[in-house]
């Protein structure tokens, strides 16, 4: 447990009590989760993956499952001795807390040792079971509805889930052709994109698909390869770089022309979940793994997407971080703008109470959401929102010490920043 002290105790254990919106997730299916076989190391998958590489240990670019540490197959004492001193590296980061949470709060264990290490394992596995979600996100974490980012796997799985569609001018796998774009629009809907316009269509059909299949938005997630800013191209233009590609004359089509592309059928896609009342969810700041460009991922460059559509509803994900003062003007500056903590407490909480104070100074407290876990792992959920209730009472309590609101207001915040803020963006019922 954190420890707290003073108001902010008191703040903490009353905000536990409010029924949760978990604005961001990615976790698989649990009859997916159920089926595999875990062990402790579940618990240091997913983001983790990237503190290890850092302290060191060589895991390259193979599938967890694929590497020996991670391979559940094979004996628990060997694979564990192998990971403790890059462990022993991370285990105070914020990555790490919310697999330690889990492990002390949950599990009952004081740590993770050469003695406890089979018994935690086989603990973990013993609970690998169906009913495994409602334990821990309702149960557990109080959770109430939890927005996943998995399109096509949440339905009918958990009821208390709903999903975020993906965009489709993204290519396939993050790569760098707009073909193969084309081509999976084309096998979705069985369908011949022979011009832009029919691009753009294919656009708007796969946006009221996903909407009648109960999406409550779309996730748009580039600047884990390309910059922010998205143009206002004209259709002349983006016309003559789709007949190149639709050609495959791949030679011919530059990085500045593939972004006008891209930037263009952005633009449409947007337009269609105006039309059919769908939140646009855009990834900013930080980007998962190690050695990505952050230059690409700064809120700013949104600029002229945000002004252009203001009948649009932009939820935007992870403050920016670490340039969270970038969402502190959108959000004050747009009112079709929503600044989504999704992340942001694991990644730093230092910099994530900063960064709530500032936006409680600026930006109207009924456009802030608290949390979202961004999980593949469904036991770290429980840490990362008791790290999320501490950053938040904590930066509350200051607030009412300063004299800038009573504690009755403070819990009237944190029940907005909670709940109500993201079930009244995402029109959630």
């Amino acid at each position: 447990m954190i420890k707290l002290t003073g108001l902010a105790a008191a703040l903490f254990k009353e905000i536990a009590k409010i029924p949760v919106t978990d604005c961001h997730e990615h976790l698989p299916t649990e009859a997916e989760r159920v089926g595999r076989r875990i062990d402790f190391t579940e618990l240091f998958r997913h983001y983790t993956r990237a503190d290890l590489e850092c302290a060191g240990l060589p895991l390259g670019d193979a599938a967890w499952e694929q590497h020996e540490v991670f391979d559940t197959a094979k004996p628990v004492l060997p694979r564990w001795r192998k990971l403790k001193p890059y462990l022993e590296a991370i285990r105070h980061g914020s990555y790490a807390y919310p697999a330690f949470a889990y492990l002390r709060d949950v599990l009952g264990f004081e740590n993770l040792t050469d003695s406890t290490v089979e018994a935690v394992s086989e603990r973990l596995q013993a609970d690998n079971r169906r009913g495994l979600y409602r334990k821990v996100m309702q149960k557990l974490c109080g959770i109430e509805t939890a927005i996943q980012c998995k399109e096509g796997v949440v339905r009918g799985d958990q009821d208390f889930f709903v999903y975020l569609a993906r965009d489709r001018v993204e290519q396939p796998d993050g790569c760098a052709a707009p073909a193969d774009a084309i081509a999976r629009l084309e096998r979705e809907q069985s369908r011949s994109i022979r011009t832009l316009a029919d691009f753009a269509d294919a656009l708007g059909a796969h946006v009221e698909r996903e909407k009648r299949r109960g999406a409550v938005g779309l996730k748009i997630g580039m600047a884990y390869r390309r910059t922010l800013e998205v143009a206002d191209v004209a259709a002349a233009d983006a016309e003559r770089v789709f007949v190149r590609v639709r050609r495959s004359v791949r030679s011919g089509v530059s990085e500045a022309d593939r972004l006008a592309l891209e930037d263009y059928l952005l633009r449409r896609e947007i337009e269609h979940c105006i039309d059919a009342g769908l939140v646009v969810a855009i990834h900013t700041g930080y980007q998962a793994g190690l050695g990505n460009d952050i230059r690409n991922a700064r809120a700013t460059s949104l600029w002229p997407l945000l002004k252009d559509y203001p009948q649009a509803r932009f939820d935007l994900f992870h403050g920016s971080f670490p340039y969270t003062s970038d969402m502190t003007v959108l959000g004050k500056y747009f009112p079709n703008v929503a600044l989504n903590m999704c992340w942001m407490h694991i990644m730093g909480p230092e910099v994530s109470r900063r960064a709530l104070a500032e936006w409680l100074d600026a930006v109207p407290a009924t456009k802030i959401f608290a949390f979202g876990g961004d999980y593949m792992v469904v036991e770290k959920v429980y840490g990362h929102l008791e790290l999320a209730r501490a950053d938040v009472a904590q930066v509350l309590a200051g607030k009412v010490e300063a004299g800038r609101m009573s504690e009755a207001e403070a819990l009237k915040v944190a029940r907005l920043l909670f709940r109500e803020n993201p079930r009244r963006w995402y029109r959630l019922k």
